[in-house]
């Protein structure tokens, strides 16, 4: 067994691309072309209400969570894998 981490990806990480990219390989491999989030990943993430978790297992992006609130009061879940 592997080291997992989660992770929270900031706005003004080092490794954003390279997360990124990961995720959208995961996107494509997982979610039909009509539900991928593959073109429009970065541009999703840098809306101000939007969020990231992922998990990091030996160091690549295993799976991930993508979250928005649209108020303080409750956040949603808008992607998962």
């Amino acid at each position: 067994m592997g080291s997992e981490v989660i992770v929270e990806l900031q706005r003004n990480a080092t490794n954003w691309a390279n997360v990124v990219a990961e995720i959208v390989k995961i996107e494509r491999k997982i979610f039909p072309k009509h539900e991928s989030l593959a073109r429009s990943f970065d541009e999703e993430l840098r809306k101000k209400n939007s969020g990231l978790l992922y998990i990091e297992q030996n160091g690549e992006v295993a799976g991930y969570v993508m979250y928005s609130w649209p108020s303080s009061l409750c956040a949603f879940i808008t992607k998962l894998a």
